[in-house]
């Protein structure tokens, strides 16, 4: 690791506080995730064109894991993202409200101002459908992501250098991981196929 990758994984371990969720202990085994749900404040973000159901009187809201359990008090919960390989992600969080991973980790150091500026502009035309409130999510928003971290420019960019390379496997790039999906499924049903 590079001295900035060192440097921001003291960071992470510290006072960022990312380790309060992105755990590396007990069940996380080294995946950088407690593996709960919570509400990290993500904004609301609905494609233009879905064949998903939003939530919510104005059909703009992911309710998250009230979905699968009912709960109300399990609104907008969404399981801790692991970290391992992170920076090989196109988009973050459950909706790819972010396109880069700075602008997740920015995100993560004050979660409630941040929402209330957040935009959608950056996203590709047939991910900005209607965006959803965020004041009903950041009244709900987990105590760990509640007070902002302050970081200098230079901590920020050692905690992105630590996340971004220091949590990827030099391997793991795209066109070797691609030799690795199966030409057919075990069930003999055809692959998926994107564009």
């Amino acid at each position: 690791m590079t001295t900035d990758e060192k440097q921001g994984a003291l960071l992470f371990f510290g006072e960022a506080g990312c380790v309060s969720c992105h755990a590396v202990s007990g069940a996380a085994d080294e995946m950088f995730s407690d593996f709960q749900n919570r509400v990290a404040g993500v904004p609301q973000v609905a494609p233009a064109v879905t064949n998903s159901v939003f939530d919510g009187p104005g059909a703009n809201e992911d309710f998250g894991l009230e979905q699968v359990t009912g709960n109300r008090d399990d609104r907008y919960r969404f399981r801790t993202s692991p970290l391992r390989n992170v920076g090989l992600q196109p988009a973050f969080f459950h909706n790819g409200a972010f396109t880069t991973l700075e602008s997740a980790i920015r995100f993560h150091l004050d979660a409630s101002t941040q929402a209330l500026s957040y935009s959608p502009a950056h996203l590709d035309a047939d991910l900005t459908g209607p965006t959803g409130p965020i004041e009903p999510v950041r009244a709900r928003l987990d105590p760990l992501l509640a007070a902002p971290v302050k970081l200098t420019d230079e901590e920020f960019n050692q905690l992105v250098s630590f996340v971004r390379d220091g949590l990827t496997d030099k391997r793991a790039r795209p066109g070797k991981l691609r030799k690795l999906i199966p030409q057919e499924a075990a069930s003999g049903r055809p692959l998926a196929t994107y564009e």
